[in-house]
């Protein structure tokens, strides 16, 4: 067995295997996209819209009807980047080499990341390995999602917030840009700078670096800011995340584990997965859909007097549209209705707690690993049912692989938290912060690469010992 370990060390630590495995991880990037090319996800329509409303002068997927729909689900961070390649290539399929790219680049500096605590090519050579059946990645190439852009901004703000030494004024404004163009994208991330720079002054008060996070915090909240004057003169209150959206999927996110297989026709008609782990007996399920139907029937008696001529005129004319649109309702409406889930689901939690605790705590653990749908299993031929079982598998192994091997490092001091933190806040937030909302493990795409670095790092050091060098200084 040690032999076998020592061959295998020898085996990846030469240049022919790290461009071995580069190649195979570009033959697999351009297998995946080239696979997926004809798959378009629903949120895809939704980023167009908005980006050819963009381009047409108004912030709304309803651009054809005028300026009376602005709109109130997305942030504009990733439909400004897709306005951009529209207007630069006139086809908005040019996201995928945008992505490819992005990809690429996001890798090129997570070995580097790398670098900085362990030199060693075997490392970095177990990174790619590591990356090479985790094809889900890749999948999101061909995808008009954020993950890319944001898989990216964030291995970017790793890196350069990571370096030797203090910021300097451009790094620190470079820093904020990528801060805010990620909440842009992905509005869970607001609070992620601030934390960022909380855990900088707890690490190690004597060196924070006091100018350089005050600029990069004022860049920051500069980003935000014209957004937040939007959403005031449009919908009446500053708010730099879009009005509608988190008690909505706060809703499903409680629902969707006592209505298997269930489809949402009320409001953002989500599948209610049916996992393999169930969490209500399947007779009660049928219960459990009344009582979610009637929660929606009494908010919307309460909602519907609110609605407006916009409102009519927006439903006559979806046919009329370029693209599939999600509905865009009058802020009053949309206002109220979001209060009325967020009570309404404290409430359920609150009423039933033993479900809740159970179901957020598989959500922690589902958000990581991708799930099976038993309906889509059963239908699938022997070899959709081995795609299937490897993403749920593979990701299940990386997952374990990384709270075996990185505490186990932290304990022997192989990792040092002075010179990590930074990968595990941005985890620890992304795993935390999509608990409470329903269940999809592309949320923590933009953070799979971070994970198999540190268990990379941690297995390479475990095995052979701390020979490799590299800086390890943590951020200023």
């Amino acid at each position: 067995m040690r032999r076998a370990i020592t061959y295998l060390i020898e085996a990846l630590s030469g240049r022919r295997a790290h461009f071995a495995l580069l190649g195979l991880n570009a033959l697999v990037a351009l297998g995946v996209a080239w696979g997926s090319r004809h798959q378009v996800l629903t949120d895809t329509w939704s980023y167009l819209g908005l980006a050819e409303g963009i381009l047409h002068g108004t912030y709304s997927m309803w651009w054809p009807l005028g300026d009376d729909w602005p709109d109130t689900f997305r942030a504009p961070g990733y439909s400004l980047l897709v306005a951009g390649v529209l207007a630069l290539f006139g086809n908005w399929k040019a996201m995928y080499v945008v992505n490819l790219l992005l990809y690429a680049y996001a890798i090129t500096l997570t070995m580097r990341i790398i670098a900085r605590f362990d030199d060693r090519l075997l490392t970095r050579n177990l990174f790619l390995l590591l990356l090479l059946p985790l094809v889900n990645v890749p999948f999101y190439i061909t995808q008009l999602y954020t993950e890319m852009p944001v898989m990216a901004a964030i291995t970017a703000a790793l890196y350069y917030g990571t370096g030797r030494g203090r910021w300097s004024v451009g790094i620190a404004v470079v820093m904020g840009l990528l801060f805010g163009f990620i909440e842009q994208c992905k509005p869970v991330f607001l609070l992620f700078p601030l934390f960022f720079a909380a855990f900088a002054w707890w690490t190690d008060r004597r060196r924070i670096d006091w100018r350089g996070q005050g600029i990069a915090l004022a860049v920051y909240a500069l980003c935000l800011l014209p957004y937040g004057f939007w959403n005031l003169r449009n919908h009446g209150v500053f708010r730099v995340t879009p009005i509608e959206g988190g008690p909505g999927y706060m809703q499903l996110g409680y629902w969707a584990g006592k209505t298997p297989g269930y489809v949402d026709t009320f409001h953002l008609h989500n599948f209610m997965g049916d996992e393999i782990v169930r969490f209500v007996p399947e007779e009660d399920v049928p219960k459990h859909i009344a009582e979610y139907e009637r929660e929606w029937r009494d908010i919307k008696e309460r909602i519907d007097p609110l609605r407006t001529r916009a409102d009519s005129i927006m439903l006559a004319s979806r046919s009329l549209m370029p693209h599939p649109v999600e509905n865009t309702w009058n802020t009053k409406l949309t206002l109220e209705r979001e209060r009325l889930l967020k009570e309404a689901t404290i409430r359920n939690m609150l009423n039933d707690p033993w479900y809740t605790l159970k179901y957020k705590a598989y959500s922690a653990v589902r958000l990581w690993v991708i799930g099976i749908q038993r309906g889509d299993f059963q239908k699938a031929g022997i070899a959709g049912k081995m795609r299937m079982l490897h993403a749920t598998l593979y990701t299940g192994l990386i997952l374990l692989l990384f709270l075996a091997l990185v505490p186990w490092a932290y304990r022997r001091g192989a990792l040092s938290w002075r010179g990590t933190w930074p990968m595990l806040l941005l985890l620890a937030y992304v795993g935390l912060l999509h608990i409470p909302f329903t269940i999809q493990a592309r949320y923590t795409t933009p953070v799979r690469l971070i994970m198999l670095a540190l268990i990379a790092v941690a297995l390479t050091r475990c095995v052979t010992g701390r020979s490799g060098t590299g800086s390890e200084r943590p951020p200023a």
